[in-house]
């Protein structure tokens, strides 16, 4: 018993004291023994370090998953709370669908009833008669012109509807894209015997001002116009020309022209004919449009507009649009660095008179303007922002004069 005892005892003092094998005063015999009792407390330091990394573990799982009951109950409000508002916009959208719907058979109702000349319901009626009155007397009419003027105003209220309503083909759009020397139908319908009756005019504005100068040109000269300056230093892919507009001409003349040294003509507006004149892009190529309503010796607003991605151009007079089309020089870009010049033809064919009348107002874009900024030039509001150029880069030739003016109903 006793000699079991000393060695346990001089083990335990071994283990305990962290002794080394080759301590001084050890059998060779008891060697072994130590090396394993040092693997065993290597083992048991090991065991101890990974016991405590569980137990950190084990800590920072409860930290995560505690009070997970409260988490989820949140969690499944906030569920029902988006499946509610899910299920109210779906309803919200399904009105909305009906509502169009509804909108769109109106709109159609409307149509079929502008273009029938004998369903054309009483509120239409008395407003024709109403715009009559306010334009010209009835007892001075026919009953031919009469028609007539009704027939217009119901294409006009078809252009309206179909302007506000975006439907796809656009008021007066080309069935299919003209050829080069094709020109468009005059958008204004004429009588029996080919006279062009003019719309009733839309109520301008008393006082439009916030327009800058005016330019005057007294007489047709052929060295009288404005350049306009700096010259474009990139090629138009879009484009918008607005002005207000005053001529006493019996036709419109030459309003703007641009052209390439090297290539020509290539854009223009003008007209020797009563009722018409011609939107030119790309020398011979242009669409015919109805200028009547600016021919009355009164100040008027007009606005071009074309974009070369599916060759669309409208045209305003007044904020109303009185012709419109696609495929007109579809993909065509006009070149840059040409000379730009107001109320002068530069083209070497000529055949076009000058310009006679005022000019106020007026701006160049290289975007095509919306019905709405149109509109808002129309009454009066001020350009939109942007413009390439405008009245203020026009350089005068000849007898043209600047004068300042601040309300069109003001100027000399």
């Amino acid at each position: 018993m006793e000699g079991s005892v000393l060695p346990l005892c001089l083990l335990l003092s071994v283990t305990l004291q962290g002794s080394l094998p080759d301590a001084p005063g050890l059998t060779a015999r008891s060697l072994p023994v130590l090396r394993r009792l040092q693997r065993l407390e290597e083992q048991f330091r090991w065991l101890q370090e990974v016991t405590l990394n569980h137990l950190q573990s084990i800590a920072r799982n409860y930290n995560i998953s505690y009070n997970i009951d409260s988490r989820f109950r949140s969690l499944a409000e906030q569920a029902e709370a988006a499946n509610a508002a899910r299920a109210a916009l779906g309803t919200e959208l399904a009105r909305l669908a009906a509502v169009s719907r509804r909108l769109q058979r109106s709109v159609r109702r409307l149509e079929r009833r502008a273009l029938s000349p004998h369903a054309e319901p009483r509120s239409l009626r008395d407003a024709v008669q109403q715009q009559l009155q306010d334009s010209v007397p009835l007892g001075t009419l026919s009953p031919q012109p009469l028609k007539v003027r009704q027939q217009q105003w119901r294409w006009e209220e078809r252009q309206r509807l179909l302007v506000e309503t975006g439907p796809s083909r656009t008021p007066m759009e080309d069935a299919e894209p003209l050829g080069d020397t094709k020109a468009v139908t005059t958008a204004l319908p004429t009588s029996a015997t080919g006279t062009q009756e003019q719309l009733p005019a839309l109520q301008q504005p008393e006082t439009v001002c916030h327009v800058g100068s005016m330019l005057l040109f007294s007489n047709t000269s052929a060295s009288d116009g404005a350049v306009l300056q700096p010259r474009l230093h990139v090629g138009l892919r879009e484009l918008s020309l607005c002005t207000w507009l005053l001529t006493p001409a019996p036709h419109l003349g030459t309003v703007l022209s641009y052209t390439s040294e090297a290539e020509g003509s290539k854009l223009a507006l003008h007209g020797d004919h009563p009722g018409s004149a011609r939107f030119v892009i790309g020398d011979t190529v242009f669409r015919q449009l109805p200028v009547t309503p600016l021919l009355d010796g009164k100040w008027h607003h007009l606005c071009l507009t074309w974009a070369s991605g599916h060759g669309r151009y409208r045209f305003y007079v007044d904020r109303r649009l009185l012709a419109a089309g696609s495929g007109f020089r579809q993909g065509y870009e006009v070149p840059a660095g040409g000379s730009l010049m107001l109320g002068q033809q530069q083209s070497r064919s000529g055949g076009f008179e000058p310009f006679l009348g005022k000019l106020a107002g007026l701006a160049l874009w290289s975007r095509a303007l919306l019905p709405g900024e149109v509109a808002s030039m129309a009454t009066g509001h001020g350009l939109p922002h942007g413009p390439l150029l405008t009245l203020a880069n026009a350089t005068p030739q000849g007898e043209v004069r600047r004068e300042r003016c601040a309300c069109l109903q003001h100027c000399p």
